[in-house]
C-alpha cells in the first residue's frame, strides 16, 4: 500500500513546516504549498532530505480558486491521491479594529476563511472521488474564544473557520472523510522568537503555562498527526486547543 499524502497550505515555514515534519517522520509524503514558491520548493527539498520521504513544493494563493484547483491537480499527477488536508494558511495583520480598512479586513478573511474554503470543498471532491475517506485539519487560534482590539478581523476569521470545520465535518463524515479543528497556544517560531525570548514575555510563559514552556510547531505537528492517524477514525467535527494548559488558568 503507497504511503498516504498530505497537502499542508501555508507550510514554508513556522507552524505549517512543524506540521509537515511530524507527518513526514511518520512515512507521509508531503506537498507544501506557499504563497512563496521559491520557498516552498526549498522547504520540500529540506523535508526530503530531512526524512527520505518524497516531497513536492508548489506555489498557491488559496484566495485565487483557480490557483487551488492547480494545486489540487498538480498534486493528484505527483502522487495520484490526497488523504490529507491541512488549512493552515493564515494571517495577522494586527491592526486597530476602528482603523482598519475594508481591504484589509477583507484579505484576512480571503485568505483565513475563504482560502480553507476553497481548498476543502476541492480536496474532499478528490477524496470522495477515489473512495478511501481522509483526513482534513483545521488550524484554528485561541481567538475562537478571546480577543483584542488589533485582532478584529482575525478573530472574526478563526472563528469562522472553527463553524466551517463543523460544517464540513457534517457533511463528509458519511464519506470516510473526518474534519476536526487545532488551535495552537503561543507557539515560538522564527517570525515570533524575537518577542518570546525577551526576559518579560519568557516570564509571562512560566507564569501562565502550566507545562512550563512556550509551545514549538512540532506540538502542533504531533496534535495533528494524532488527529490523523486511525486511532483518530470516531473523532469529528472538535477543536483541540493545544496551548500548554494555557487557557486553564483563571485571569
Amino acid at each position: 500500500m503507497p504511503a498516504k499524502v498530505a497537502l499542508i497550505t501555508g507550510a514554508a515555514r513556522g507552524i505549517g513546516y512543524g506540521i509537515a515534519t511530524c507527518l513526514a517522520r511518520q512515512g507521509t509524503r508531503i506537498v507544501i504549498a506557499d504563497m512563496n514558491g521559491t520557498s516552498a520548493k526549498k522547504s520540500a527539498a529540506q523535508l526530503a532530505q530531512d526524512t527520505g520521504v518524497k516531497t513536492l513544493g508548489l506555489a498557491c494563493d488559496v484566495t485565487s480558486r483557480t490557483q487551488v484547483a492547480a494545486l489540487v491537480k498538480k498534486t493528484i499527477k505527483q502522487f495520484g491521491q490526497i488523504d490529507i488536508l491541512v488549512n493552515n494558511a493564515g494571517i495577522c495583520p494586527f491592526v486597530d479594529i476602528m482603523a482598519m480598512s475594508e481591504d484589509v479586513f477583507k484579505k484576512t478573511l480571503d485568505v483565513n476563511l475563504t482560502g480553507a474554503f476553497h481548498c476543502t470543498q476541492l480536496v474532499a471532491k478528490e477524496m470522495i472521488k477515489r473512495g478511501k475517506g481522509g483526513r482534513i485539519i483545521f488550524i484554528t487560534s485561541l481567538a475562537v474564544n478571546v480577543s483584542s482590539a488589533a485582532q478584529g478581523d482575525y478573530a472574526a476569521s478563526k472563528a469562522g473557520l472553527h463553524m466551517l470545520m463543523k460544517s464540513f465535518a457534517i457533511a463528509l463524515g458519511p464519506k470516510g472523510i473526518t474534519c476536526n479543528g487545532v488551535a495552537p497556544g503561543m507557539i515560538l517560531t522564527d517570525m515570533t522568537k524575537f518577542h518570546w525570548e525577551k526576559p518579560e514575555p519568557a516570564a509571562f510563559v512560566k507564569q501562565r503555562v502550566p507545562v512550563g514552556r512556550i509551545g514549538t510547531p512540532e506540538d502542533i505537528g504531533n496534535a495533528v498527526t494524532l488527529l490523523c492517524s486511525d486511532a483518530a477514525a470516531y473523532i469529528n467535527g472538535v477543536g483541540l486547543i493545544v496551548d500548554g494548559g494555557h487557557q486553564a488558568v483563571c485571569a
